[in-house]
């Protein structure tokens, strides 16, 4: 999606601040967003001055602020100008700062959790009997809850991840029973056919999760 800024400008922001978030200054390489510090529809411009580098975490916290239902402290186009300024300062005058530092990209939970759903879309792809038994991951949205990422986000998206990540539960929970049982038992049988079902009713609902995620991500506001 482009961002309506200049292709060459985003080019020197992004050397000169050395891909680094220009709010919470981790490395993250290709993983950034160029946003736009007051949003198009607040009359901001798509002049690079009006632009800031930041990572996915903190693009998301930019933009997920609900102000129905205020929780903590909102960024204000003010914060994020003196953010940015205050990053490139440092960046021009203390070059000396990066060297030897590690340039490897901390992928951040949202990412993460980006990366989980694309796994388990492909879990979800096998549902059939002689496929089951690769249950779906969770450690990335346990991340996300635990480091607080998954708050930040707006109500709609929040509940879609949510309730695919409740129904891959589910499915994990009857595919692990349906295996504890000697295969061809009753037991069995009846629980890799539900599994089945529960597997394939999870696929629309991660696919989706996944998409509003990536959507969210990359949204201008």
């Amino acid at each position: 999606m482009s961002s309506g800024f200049d292709r060459n400008e985003v080019g020197d922001l992004l050397k000169a601040c050395h891909r680094r978030c220009c709010i919470c200054h981790r490395f993250c390489g290709v993983k950034m967003e160029t946003d736009h510090i007051t949003p198009k529809e607040a009359g901001g411009t798509h002049d690079i001055e009006n632009a800031i580098a930041v990572c996915f975490e903190c693009h998301a916290e930019i933009h997920s602020y609900n102000d129905s239902h205020p929780r903590g402290r909102k960024y204000l186009p003010e914060e994020l100008h003196a953010h940015k300024d205050q990053w490139l300062d440092i960046c021009q005058r203390r070059p000396e700062i990066f060297v030897g530092v590690s340039r490897d990209a901390d992928v951040g939970p949202l990412q993460a959790l980006i990366d989980e759903l694309e796994f388990n879309t492909r879990v979800a792809a096998y549902p059939q009997i002689n496929d089951q038994g690769c249950l779906f991951h969770e450690d990335q949205f346990r991340r996300a809850i635990h480091t607080g990422n998954i708050a930040t986000l707006d109500d709609g998206l929040k509940a879609n991840i949510v309730e695919a990540y409740v129904s891959m539960g589910a499915a994990n929970q009857v595919i692990s029973t349906a295996w504890a049982h000697p295969q061809g038992s009753g037991p069995w049988a009846y629980g890799v056919n539900e599994a089945a079902k529960r597997i394939t009713a999870a696929l629309p609902k991660i696919e989706e999760a996944k998409a509003m995620l990536l959507e969210f991500l990359g949204s201008e506001k």
